[in-house]
């Protein structure tokens, strides 16, 4: 029981999904920032 307490190999997965869950809402926040500003830019260009 002590070795099972003890064990902290499943800390390490759940810190890189934590990680991977906060790169992923970074790229999408900022990937949604520049379709916006490129989209603007498109129709700035088209008229």
């Amino acid at each position: 029981m002590k070795k099972f307490l003890n064990d902290e190999s499943g800390a390490v997965t759940v810190d890189f999904v934590v990680l991977t869950a906060g790169a992923v809402l970074i790229a999408a926040t900022v990937g949604s920032a520049l379709a916006t500003k490129v989209n603007t830019a498109v129709t700035a260009i088209s008229l």
